[in-house]
């Protein structure tokens, strides 16, 4: 008996506490939902991926010098790495420029040629023949001195190793000194519009050309990121996989996590403490002219002490921020049984 009387005595104290609770919600314990603009922001964890990577190696034979690059360096488009000298490329740089120099010394003498042609023509000392003639010569002559120049300036180029886009120098597989054989490898460089990123998202996805941050693990500098579009259907777990590309070069393989900014939205907004989670759903009690009723409710992110509901309410809606969770479980001391 005494224990049954315990038992009567702590129903009665929790029926007094629902009972104390429905008196205080009774008051004015609800405030009305509110609207504001917000930008909405999603998050993934991410990798950097690499689809190709450029060599770097010579078109002529040499002694390879002035290479000065170590892998992880940021290069630019154009920049000189290294150069190639040796007996070989001396040798290959004297022949263009004489063969340079005879090009233009017939070029000139083409030139005068076709002078004198027309100074006697216009004297009635030569025929419109030999005018002619002496013009094709010039154009034979202009065009042996433009190849001239071409292999030349070939030489030249292939005494000096550049990079062919902007990016990261990966790996270097020579060093000074070394002797290489045409398309010998020196260096590999990964394109700055070579590396991209690679992350799956779950849930609200964004619009091509949104824009955001990759912000690497270990503290490294965010880096500006554009979506560029999601790859292929979703995984088995709803994940899915999108490509975004980077605003400067990236090192391939590293981690971090991209956020990206959604569009400014008009969202419904609550206190964070009317939301209640029962068996894996969010509610709230919304007040109305016919009392306090439980709504079912998708809550987004929170913002400060309060939390965007996607959906389930409107702005204007008054809902319950006191003893929210004990009025929604006002039914419990019904259902509740002593022991026998």
């Amino acid at each position: 008996m005494r224990m049954r009387g315990l038992v009567a005595l702590g129903v009665s104290l929790v029926l007094s506490q629902a009972n104390a609770a429905l008196a205080a919600a009774s008051a004015r314990d609800w405030v009305a939902a509110t609207a504001a603009t917000v930008t909405p922001v999603i998050s993934a964890y991410a990798d950097v991926q690499t689809s190709r990577l450029v060599g770097i190696a010579p078109a002529v034979p040499g002694v390879l010098a002035g290479l000065d690059v170590m892998p992880g360096d940021v290069v630019t488009a154009g920049q000189v790495l290294a150069e190639i000298s040796g007996p070989q490329v001396a040798a290959s740089l004297v022949q263009a420029q004489a063969g340079l120099h005879a090009a233009a010394a017939s070029d000139h003498a083409a030139v005068m040629a076709l002078a004198a042609e027309q100074q006697k023509y216009r004297v009635r000392l030569s025929t419109r023949q030999n005018v002619v003639q002496a013009q094709s010569a010039l154009v034979a002559a202009e065009s042996v001195m433009a190849t001239a120049k071409a292999r030349l300036a070939a030489v030249r180029q292939a005494m000096v190793l550049r990079s062919p886009a902007a990016g990261i120098v990966q790996d270097v597989t020579a060093a000074n000194g070394d002797v290489l054989a045409v398309g010998a490898m020196v260096a590999r460089v990964q394109p700055q519009n070579g590396a991209w990123v690679r992350a799956v998202f779950y849930g609200d996805m964004a619009e091509t050309g949104a824009r955001g941050v990759f912000t690497p693990e270990g503290g490294g500098a965010p880096v500006a990121v554009t979506w560029r579009g999601a790859l292929g259907s979703a995984r088995a777990d709803g994940g899915v996989p999108v490509a975004l590309s980077a605003s400067v070069p990236l090192t391939p393989g590293a981690h971090g996590m991209v956020t990206i900014n959604l569009p400014a939205q008009t969202a419904t907004m609550v206190p964070s403490a009317a939301l209640i989670l029962d068996k894996g759903k969010w509610w709230v009690m919304r007040h109305d002219a016919k009392g306090d009723h439980a709504v079912a409710v998708i809550p987004g992110d929170a913002q400060g002490y309060d939390t965007i509901i996607k959906s389930g309410l409107a702005p204007g809606d008054d809902v319950v921020v006191v003893d929210a969770y004990l009025l929604y479980n006002r039914g419990i001391a019904a259902l509740y049984q002593p022991p026998d």
